[in-house]
């Protein structure tokens, strides 16, 4: 079985790292706590370090009681704040720090609805829409610990964007992929991998065979929800999957001609970071003459595959790790409609 590679992709800050031989001891510097064997993006590594970091000494300035600063060290300490994914967590400390530094000796209780809206105002929708997911939590916590009665960042509407997202890949395009990129090329591997894991890119890249169980599921935690994942790898394929047992294989072989310490490892023998893996898909889908796909359209593919078989969202769930049924429902619902055109509405689609 391989062995994850120490010290790819994610460097972690205040971390020590020392190298013995083939070995990287690594300890977290504020606390001088040992942390696992395991790469630094490794769920269990992650766990450990953000339980050092929960345990080290406070340097900040001290916030006045009740201001927004206040409610935000709060908000940083407590429980939720640890259950949330490490790239949400990142994305949510930016903004936190963003309003610590604008508005953190403002009284909680002063903040008003049209507050916020100036707020996001300043910023273009998909940032402005991450700092409402920011102000919401900071104001949750502060109506928990009793600083103010009342939410108003509820009345606060998200921002329309202009984007659709990630473009899902269509059948006609994965069978041009697959006819450009031979078995045995890095770009087919990461290819099938994630078109059929369904997983995201940040995920897909530390992939390695211990995620594949005696059951023969390939599981593993997400990084950004912090939800498991289902993938069937060698165990019986679902009744509404039993014609993708090809595709299974192909996968398979696919991943075993390039594959190293994790599933698509770069030629050096390192785990792929998130950004060269996106990197990779789109160079390749470009080279074969699929403009604007992306890695993360690769996702919406096979959970699309699965709805339009006649998986249930449930399956889409399981498949996808998913948080909530209504996520998975857009899926089911999409194959509804595209079956009742189709005339085959009432049977398995």
């Amino acid at each position: 079985m391989r062995q994850p590679v120490r010290g790819a992709g994610l460097m972690l800050p205040r971390v020590q790292r020392i190298r013995r031989g083939d070995r990287v001891l690594c300890y977290h510097r504020p606390t001088g706590t040992r942390l696992p064997e395991l790469p630094e993006d490794h769920p269990e590594f992650i766990a450990a370090w953000a339980k050092a970091e929960a345990t080290k000494r406070d340097f900040a300035p001290p916030a006045a009681a009740g201001t927004l600063a206040a409610v935000i060290r709060r908000l940083r300490a407590s429980k939720r704040w640890s259950e949330l994914g490490l790239s949400y967590r990142r994305a949510m400390l930016r903004h936190c720090d963003a309003i610590t530094e604008l508005y953190g000796t403002a009284p909680a209780r002063g903040i008003r609805q049209k507050h916020i809206e100036a707020d996001l105002a300043k910023l273009d929708p998909n940032p402005a829409n991450q700092r409402l997911k920011a102000w919401r939590l900071i104001l949750a916590q502060a109506k928990k610990d009793g600083d103010i009665e009342s939410d108003v960042s509820i009345l606060v509407s998200k921002i329309p964007t202009k984007t659709a997202g990630h473009a899902t890949w269509t059948p006609d395009e994965v069978a041009r992929f697959r006819a450009h990129w031979a078995l045995g090329t890095v770009q087919r591997a990461a290819f099938e991998l994630l078109a059929w894991t369904g997983a995201r890119v940040s995920d897909a890249a530390i992939l390695t065979d211990s995620n594949i169980g005696r059951d023969g599921v390939l599981s593993f935690r997400q990084v950004k929800t912090g939800g498991m994942a289902y993938v069937p790898w060698t165990c019986p394929l679902p009744s509404w999957a039993g014609s993708w047992e090809d595709e299974r294989t192909t996968v398979r072989t696919a991943i075993e001609a390039t594959a190293g310490a994790t599933m698509i490892q770069t030629t050096y023998g390192k785990a792929r970071t998130v950004k060269g893996l996106s990197n990779l898909i789109s160079d390749a889908a470009r080279a074969a003459g699929i403009q604007g796909r992306s890695a993360h359209g690769l996702r919406k593919y096979r959970l699309t595959a699965i709805a339009e078989a006649g998986g249930s969202a449930h399956a889409i769930m399981a498949w996808g790790g998913h948080a909530s049924l209504s996520e998975a429902e857009r899926y089911t619902r999409a194959a509804s409609r595209k079956a009742l055109i189709r005339g085959v509405e009432g049977n398995s689609r």
